[in-house]
């Protein structure tokens, strides 16, 4: 197997609705600010994988030849990924493995949704279309007739039996944990919601379901984001500072079984993390790794990433909040983009942004955003909506 790397990134702010662009001139924004990264041509790219996570929404059923043309792509090969709002992890995994395997040297990976372009007739509300659409990647059977809404769900099904077994995270930590994310967000220049707010403010914000509150939940968003990955050859004739995928794995894990061992975890994360982990070394993710980015759909199913990626036992994540483990000055910082809570979020994108992140920070070109880089690490993880799906990158600069 190939060794490969990241030579390219592209991304553009996070916004609630593009509406003078089309979801193609998106993709084609971040495409050339990543091909500009790597100081490359659309005739370098030898296969284009595409994180697309909800058609519908964007008004449009087949986009993919649409955005290949758009995009100049014609005659090369392509794939879509669709694997909810970690669509994106799964076309990473795509697109690594065509490159590790020796199929494509040079592998373009655009991510692109609209959220708020399909409009909701009954209430006259762009809101209501885009929950539509979110309502629609949900299991609809036996699920979207009855799920009230992401959030909703998550805390339900993982953060409040997680209280119930371990007594956290409490209230506060979960404001400390918001009010984090928020702060990150003001230095992230493309960040969608830039409000200083306390721990207090996070808790007496609008109830979403106990304990989350609206501060706690993440935005809705029009986004895009592109990576470049090449071969460990082709890497070193393109850039002296390549940051290598040393680890990646995704996994799955039942959503509609409400099994007791399973409520209050986030078991496809610790799945998947333990398999990144043993591909990249990593044995000591706490003290080996300079940042993460995890996805904070709900603030309390961060914390409770904290302890499936083993940076804590089970029932500590929350004292990582308290000691300031977490922060941007701590030992590890999480989400210091602003996470989803605060830069912004749409299924399919966000895990992809959260990547360019992390190599801007391992390349110590994060601006205000930059966190101390000592081991050369970074993780990158998302889930699906329902956490069923997840996947998780392991990103190296040595």
């Amino acid at each position: 197997m190939r060794k490969v790397a990241i030579v390219g990134v592209g991304t553009i702010p996070w916004r609630s609705r593009y509406e003078d662009y089309t979801w193609r001139a998106l993709g084609l924004q971040v495409t050339k600010k990543a091909l500009e990264d790597a100081r490359l041509t659309v005739k370098d790219i030898d296969s284009v994988v595409y994180s697309i996570y909800c058609d519908l929404m964007m008004r449009q059923q087949s986009p993919t030849p649409l955005i290949q043309d758009y995009l100049g792509m014609e005659g090369k090969p392509c794939v879509r990924l669709m694997a909810g709002a970690t669509g994106e992890m799964y076309a990473l995994y795509a697109a690594f493995s065509q490159v590790a395997s020796g199929m494509a040297d040079i592998v373009l990976l655009p991510a692109i949704q609209k959220g708020q372009d399909w409009y909701s007739f009954e209430t006259r509300s762009r809101g209501d279309g885009l929950l539509k659409g979110f309502s629609i990647s949900t299991n609809t059977t036996w699920m979207q007739p009855v799920l009230p809404g992401v959030p909703v769900y998550l805390t339900a099904t993982f953060v409040v039996p997680h209280i119930e077994k371990y007594g956290t995270p409490t209230p506060e930590q979960l404001g400390k944990a918001s009010a984090k994310n928020h702060r990150n967000a003001l230095v992230n220049p493309e960040a969608q919601l830039k409000v200083d707010v306390s721990a207090k403010d996070v808790m007496n914000s609008r109830i979403i379901a106990w304990p989350t509150t609206m501060y706690q939940c993440c935005l809705y968003s029009d986004c895009a984001a592109a990576l470049i990955l090449a071969s460990e050859e082709k890497a070193r004739e393109i850039t002296d500072t390549p940051i290598w995928i040393s680890g990646i794995a995704v996994s799955s894990f039942y959503t509609a079984r409400f099994e007791a061992a399973a409520l209050g975890r986030l078991i496809a994360v610790e799945e998947a993390g333990r398999r990144a982990y043993k591909m990249a070394g990593v044995k000591d993710p706490l003290h080996e790794l300079d940042v993460m980015e995890v996805h904070d759909l709900v603030t309390g199913c961060e914390i409770l990433m904290y302890e499936e990626l083993g940076l804590c036992e089970p029932g500590q994540g929350g004292r990582l909040v308290d000691d300031g483990i977490v922060e941007k000055e701590g030992i590890l910082p999480v989400n210091p983009s602003g996470g989803r809570v605060a830069a912004g979020h749409v299924g399919g994108v966000s895990g992809l942004y959260s990547a360019a992140c992390v190599v801007r920070q391992l390349r110590e070109q994060a601006g205000g955003m930059q966190v101390p880089i000592r081991s050369g690490r970074g993780l990158v993880q998302a889930n699906d909506g329902l956490s069923g799906l997840v996947g998780i990158s392991i990103l190296e600069r040595r």
